[in-house]
């Protein structure tokens, strides 16, 4: 396994329309339930908003160094405006250092940028963290102000990464191909990169002649024409880049419930073997996801909590991943089939078809 998803919390300070984040109703909370999961059941949802625990995060990083190399501090909200964010760089640094096999355990971080100006130092100053992802499209749907204030504190810190941590991989992220609405941002977005690193003048002109820069090498502006469905990374300096993509829908847990009623599942048809709905996910093989409050989940976008496996307060990461219901899903998905009610219903598993 690749990676673990860690969501050290659900709280986010934006609203971003395509995100579930601060969208469900507090009133809908309910206590996640304890007993063994099985397919075709869906457990209550919590909709409450807070930060992981101390004690709950280092347990969750303690075990995630056990079947991963690689871990993420978020599945839903801003991972940078929890209180303890940095005391969690440092103890990842600790559990990375004080691995047996000699590998490294190592952050891929994703941020919407907003507290960059802040945390920026503390972040660069981290060795276990490897890569950082900026979501710069949710800037289209803020004020333009604030939009090009944060896009400005995020190219500061692209320049200061350059420098002094030329390892560093850096992703600015527009995942919004196919949006319309979006364009007048990602133009300004791209423009401003352009500027930032060289590709061209303040006036718009294009700087490929600049001297501070390598002769020779590729300087011509990047525009929204550069990129396309088998070209979706373009190369900034470095190792900075930005990454365009689509949109996708994040499953619906009531989707997933309304679903389990008409599919098959293990539980409703007992010995007789079914027929599922095709499809297969990376869920289970390259990752899987730890919620804010313990619930071990197969996917990375189960924000909801519908295909809990277990949890990390209860188990071990290995023992929960072994568990039955993880590998009747994992047999499933190696078989091309969906059987979990959950991923019948998620869009996104049809990328993988």
């Amino acid at each position: 396994m690749n990676g673990v998803y860690i969501e050290i919390t659900d709280v986010c300070n934006l609203h971003c329309s395509f995100c579930p984040s601060g969208k469900r109703d507090k009133a809908s909370c309910n206590t996640p339930s304890r007993t063994a999961p099985t397919i075709g059941t869906t457990p209550a949802v919590c909709a409450s908003r807070t930060f992981m625990p101390t004690e709950l995060f280092e347990r969750c990083i303690t075990e995630a160094a056990t079947v991963a190399d690689q871990v993420y501090f978020h599945v839903l909200g801003e991972p940078t405006l929890h209180p303890g964010f940095g005391r969690f760089l440092k103890k990842l640094e600790q559990v990375s250092a004080a691995q047996s096999d000699g590998k490294s355990l190592q952050l891929n971080l994703t941020t919407n940028g907003t507290t960059i100006d802040r945390c920026g130092k503390a972040i660069l100053a981290s060795p276990a963290v490897r890569q950082v992802n900026f979501s710069t499209h949710a800037y289209a749907e803020l004020p333009f102000d604030e939009a090009a204030e944060n896009l400005q504190n995020v190219l500061d810190f692209c320049r200061m990464a350059a420098a002094i941590r030329p390892d560093l991989y850096i992703n600015l992220r527009l995942w919004n191909v196919g949006d319309e609405s979006s364009n007048a941002w990602n133009n300004y977005m791209l423009e401003q990169v352009n500027i930032a690193f060289g590709r061209i003048n303040a006036s718009g002109e294009n700087s490929v002649a600049n001297q501070n820069h390598v002769v020779g090498e590729n300087r011509v502006p990047i525009t929204l024409e550069h990129f396309c469905s088998r070209h979706k990374s373009f190369l900034v300096e470095g190792r900075i880049y930005i990454h365009q993509d689509s949109r996708f829908e994040w499953p619906d847990g009531s989707a997933s419930s309304a679903t389990s009623t008409n599919a098959p599942t293990l539980k409703s048809l007992g010995s007789t073997r079914p027929t599922y709905p095709k499809g297969t996910c990376r869920a289970l093989d390259t990752h899987c996801a730890i919620l804010h409050d313990g619930r071990v989940v197969a996917c990375c976008l189960d924000h909801s909590g519908q295909i809990t496996l277990g949890h990390i307060q209860e188990n071990s990461l290995a023992e929960i991943l072994s568990s039955p219901m993880a590998t009747e899903i994992r047999e499933g998905f190696a078989n091309h089939e969906l059987r979990h009610p959950f991923c019948q219903s998620c869009s996104f598993c049809k990328r993988f078809k």
